[in-house]
């Protein structure tokens, strides 16, 4: 009884894990996300000005004042967003790394189960056969077996009382 229990709590302890994990992965994700939506406004941002600078210029012949910043930090929120780009591509990839070995675990339990099925087997297999060893007579003459109650060999004719 103490073995379920430990295994019991071997198991809540894993699933406990697993669920505390996940949550972590999410809050991670929903931050990143965040950060994604941050900076493609600010992109969006810098590109009006941007745009709005050159219109000046075409039209008005005004001077673009401030246009080598707003490049740079059009630059740099692009960067930023590439940076996301990469931490989440790792991220799935550790997520598949973590699945595969999961996956291998798994397989590692199915494994042991279908060896301890063949053991299983083999052995009412086996019982089954002492069984049915048990319930035949040897003919003393052939050597060929045969169902208890037979009184004589089929092959030979020999007497098996």
């Amino acid at each position: 009884m103490s073995e379920f229990f430990d295994k019991l709590t071997s198991k809540s302890k894993e699933l406990f894990s697993a669920a505390k994990d996940t949550a972590n992965d999410l809050i991670e994700k929903g931050k990143d996300k965040a950060e994604e939506m941050k900076l493609n406004h600010d992109l969006s941002d810098t590109y009006a000005k941007l745009g709005e600078l050159f219109f000046e210029k075409e039209v008005n012949g005004a001077e673009a004042e401030g246009l080598e910043e707003l490049l740079e930090k059009a630059k740099e929120l692009k960067g930023g967003l590439a940076d996301l780009a990469k931490k989440a591509e790792e991220a799935a990839a550790a997520a598949a790394a973590k699945a595969a070995e999961k996956a291998e675990q798994a397989a590692s339990v199915v494994e042991e189960a279908v060896e301890d099925a063949v053991d299983a087997v083999e052995e009412a297999v086996e019982d089954v056969v002492e069984e049915a060893e048990e319930e035949m007579v040897v003919c003393p003459v052939c050597g060929a077996k045969f169902p208890k109650g037979t009184e004589t060999c089929p092959i030979c004719g020999a007497s098996l009382l």
